[in-house]
This record gives structure tokens, C-alpha cells and sequence, in this order.
């Protein structure tokens, strides 16, 4: 007799079950954002009308943009930036460097040998992030293409090769570093965010004297990138301080004072 009862009930919610899935089936066809009927692969070729591969991977047939996320299946949703965002922090980095040139007392380009230094946060003055190495690198950039002479002092006096890897011509490593560099300014950048705001000042200070031949500044709406390369700020490590000296070049050194002493 419990066998007997035992065996309807497993009948029971069997067929209560498979009335479930119906539904849930018939659910889904009346729904406009799932229509089974003309589901498609995420595959060049086509698949017939009344096939359904039943996996996440599927999308349909309307909406062929959509690509398959787990956050389908988690019922999350990430903010995409769209590629312009990269562009417009570029730019501005472009706007900086014409603002430093077109400001400067003397004239820069192929008269002065420059090096650029990482932008840091304003409130500390060791501190930086992802953001003041970009503006740095792009500032190099920017420079160089309106004819400055750019020194990188990151480079090796040797490139080093290492097999399975690659081959390296920039290091942060002090001891793979030349520890003097000749060059007459250095471009030196602070930024700094309040309320939603981000403000970026860059200096060109002459070498030895600290003399401020020019400057530049931008303010501008933080978004989803500039806030992404804030996450990694930090500081240097507490060990021993090691010094690069920036020396003058003699050659323009000499072209900046005759000019000055003929005014």
C-alpha cells in the first residue's frame, strides 16, 4: 500500500512538473525580449526557425548586437565606456602641451632638451596612479610631435633580451638606469579631484635654477576612465632614495643665455 502511494506521488509531481516547464515555455513564447521561435547561434550561418539550442550562448535573431554575458545569467549589468572616452582624455593631454609651449618664455622647440616626470596628486606629493604615468607618457608624446627634444630617462644604457619574453629599452630599475642626463627643462604635472572634478597643471621648470618659463592647466568632468586609473594610486616603497641628475645641455644653454643677454 506505501508503495502503491509512494509511486502516484512521484507520478504526481512529475506531471506537475512537466506542467510547469509547459507553462513556463508557453511564458516565454508570449514574451517579447524571448521568442524561441526565431532563436539564432552566435555563428555566421543561420539555424532553422523552430530550433532552440538551449544554452546561454544563444541570442535572437532580431537583436544580433547582443552577445552572450554572464551577467544574463547573474542579472547584473556593466557600464561600457564608449571608445571616445580615451580619445577626449588624449586630446585634453593636447591641449595641455600647446598651452605649455605656447606660454613659454623662450622658445622650445629645438632649442631646449626636455624631460617629463610622472604627474602627481597635488595633495601628495609622492603620490600617483595610472592616470599620472598616462599624462606623462602622452605628454612626451605630444611634445616630440611639435619638434621638442625629449629625453626619456627610463632608458637602458643596454637593451636587455630576455628569451620567451621579449626585448626591454625602458626600466624603472635604478640600477639599470644612467644616473646623469642632459637636459634643460623638465615638464613637472600635479592633478587633483574635488567634487566630481578633475584638475591637471603642468610646469616647465628650467634645470638647476627651478625657473618657470611656462605653465598650463585643465579642469574637466571626472568619468568611468579617469575614475578606472585613480584605483592604483600609491606611493613609493620606503627604501633608500636614489637620484637622477638632470644637467644642462651646453649647447642650448648656450643659445637661452645669448638670447637673453641680447634683449
Amino acid at each position: 500500500m506505501d508503495f502503491m502511494v509512494m509511486t502516484m506521488r512521484k507520478k504526481t509531481f512529475a506531471l506537475v512538473f512537466v506542467a510547469g516547464l509547459y507553462l513556463l515555455s508557453g511564458a516565454a513564447h508570449g514574451s517579447e525580449a524571448v521568442t524561441l521561435r526565431h532563436y539564432g547561434l552566435d555563428y555566421p550561418q543561420g539555424v532553422p526557425g523552430d530550433y532552440v539550442y538551449r544554452t546561454p550562448r544563444v541570442f535572437t535573431a532580431e537583436k544580433p548586437e547582443n552577445r552572450f554575458s554572464w551577467l544574463w545569467l547573474t542579472g547584473g549589468s556593466k557600464e561600457v565606456m564608449p571608445a571616445e572616452t580615451g580619445t577626449q582624455l588624449r586630446l585634453r593631454v593636447r591641449e595641455l602641451a600647446a598651452q605649455l609651449l605656447a606660454g613659454s618664455k623662450e622658445p622650445v622647440a629645438g632649442d631646449l632638451r626636455v624631460t617629463v616626470a610622472t604627474f602627481v596628486n597635488l595633495d601628495q606629493i609622492y603620490e600617483t596612479s595610472a592616470l599620472g604615468r598616462y599624462l606623462a607618457e602622452q605628454m612626451l608624446h605630444e611634445l616630440q610631435r611639435r619638434g621638442v627634444d625629449v629625453v626619456d630617462v627610463r632608458m637602458m644604457p643596454a637593451m636587455q633580451i630576455s628569451k620567451g619574453h621579449g626585448e626591454y629599452a625602458l626600466s624603472r630599475d635604478m640600477s639599470e638606469l644612467s644616473y646623469v642626463h642632459q637636459a634643460d627643462a623638465v615638464v613637472a604635472g600635479t592633478y587633483s579631484v574635488a567634487a566630481g572634478q578633475i584638475f591637471v597643471q603642468a610646469r616647465l621648470l628650467e634645470n638647476g635654477t627651478g625657473l618657470l618659463l611656462a605653465s598650463s592647466s585643465l579642469d574637466f568632468k571626472m568619468d568611468g576612465l579617469v575614475e578606472a586609473m585613480l584605483k592604483d594610486s600609491g606611493q613609493p616603497l620606503p627604501t633608500p632614495i636614489q637620484q637622477v641628475v638632470i644637467e644642462a645641455f651646453p649647447a642650448a644653454k648656450e643659445v637661452v643665455e645669448r638670447r637673453r643677454n641680447e634683449k
